[in-house]
């Protein structure tokens, strides 16, 4: 069963979806879908923010399958508490009076159980994608509310196992409202410290974690800074590509021109499995400009579907994807007449990432907080100057 609130705001979003998305029926077909929303509705009942978000995620991710993770449905409720993911492992990075215990259930339910139930609604063509998400999911209230597993509780309880044995827990409302104080900076967690640098040994680290439009100032005044810097003991520029989600690929340019004109240096790109749609592009583009890439996979194909065309009904916001890109070709499409005319299969043959030096974090390592990619390419690049010299 579904109530008549959701039942329109579904319809409004599926209406979207057929009208804008270049491709819709790029995985399942129009009477497919009405199927599997048949489907559901028979088997649970859609009555609150909660259920909605379950009911419309499972339903996008068949939609969406591996190519296309700009289709959405946004909704954030943040808990004051996020976790990194190393393989099975599922560790507190916040608050620090738990930081590095390790999540073993929530309301006595399995952290496994819990995963397997989130995956179920989170589009995704990489497993850095997979990762992420999940990361994200189990801060969201409205995500972990809406899982069948958690769906009848008024309250989460997490088990965590800290680093000395002792087990905690700690328990979230579902009412509950909290402050700024009690909740981790969320800016800060998603694009660091973004549009910065710093210079280490014969290397100039540049953080470019972001191309939101809101950092576009702060990007031309380091760009500035860098100009008016003397590099001529720099022979390498590191670019740390890592967690930069996209926004705006124009503002790529602003940092590519600089090296560019600093074309005497070598170029080393830092990548994670939180690069994502405008980020790639820097990636490509730093590729194209001669960087070795070191680090890990990506959080999307380089060729996707998206640039988000976004519907808003009343608090509540959809992303569908109206374009698709396959950068290392340089081909956009940007009309349903234009996709349907000139897609071939080498155009939306899924390209993954594949970093020249795969260097994966290591568990070890962020408990001690060292950054294990980072130090990596610092040391390559002094092994690289000294078979040079």
């Amino acid at each position: 069963m579904i109530n008549k609130k959701y039942e329109n705001l579904y319809n409004k979003f599926i209406e979207h979806y057929k009208r804008v998305h270049i491709n819709p029926w790029h995985e399942i077909n129009e009477e497919q879908l009405n199927d599997l929303y048949d489907k559901l509705i028979n088997v649970m009942d859609v009555v609150d923010i909660y259920s909605f978000k379950y009911f419309v995620d499972y339903i996008i991710k068949r939609l969406c399958g591996e190519s296309d993770a700009h289709t959405k449905f946004e909704i954030l409720s943040l808990l004051p508490i996020n976790f990194r993911i190393f393989g099975n492992d599922i560790l507190v990075n916040y608050p620090d009076n738990l930081k590095n215990g390790k999540l073993l259930s929530i309301n006595n339910i399995n952290i496994d159980v819990i995963i397997k139930e989130l995956i179920d609604t989170i589009p995704y063509g990489t497993v850095g994608k997979k990762k992420y998400e999940l990361e994200k999911s189990l801060f969201n209230k409205v995500k972990l509310f809406g899982i069948p597993s958690l769906r009848e509780y008024e309250e989460l309880v997490f088990e965590v196992e800290m680093p000395n044995g002792k087990k905690e827990k700690i328990k979230f409302s579902k009412n509950e409202k909290y402050s700024k104080e009690q909740l981790f900076d969320y800016d800060k967690y998603r694009y660091g410290n973004n549009a910065t640098y710093r210079f280490v040994d014969n290397c100039l680290i540049y953080n470019h974690s972001s191309i939101q439009m809101k950092f576009k100032e702060r990007i031309e005044k380091a760009i500035e800074r860098l100009k008016s810097e003397d590099l001529s003991n720099i022979d390498t520029i590191i670019v740390d590509i890592r967690g930069n989600t996209g926004g705006n690929s124009a503002l790529n340019k602003i940092l590519m021109d600089f090296i560019k004109e600093n074309n005497d240096k070598k170029i080393i790109c830092l990548t994670d499995y939180r690069v994502f749609s405008g980020g790639r592009y820097a990636l490509v583009d730093l590729i194209n400009l001669g960087a070795i890439t070191i680090g890990e996979e990506i959080s999307t194909p380089i060729n996707c579907y998206g640039n988000s065309n976004w519907l808003n009904v009343g608090e509540y916001y959809f992303s569908v994807s109206e374009c698709y890109f396959n950068p290392l070709l340089n081909y956009s499409a940007r009309s349903k007449e234009e996709f349907k005319k000139e897609v071939t299969k080498e155009i939306i043959e899924p390209y993954i990432f594949h970093p020249d030096i795969l260097v994966l974090e290591k568990k070890e390592d962020y408990i001690d907080g060292i950054d294990t990619i980072l130090n990596f390419a610092i040391q390559y690049s002094k092994q690289i100057n000294n078979k040079l010299k």
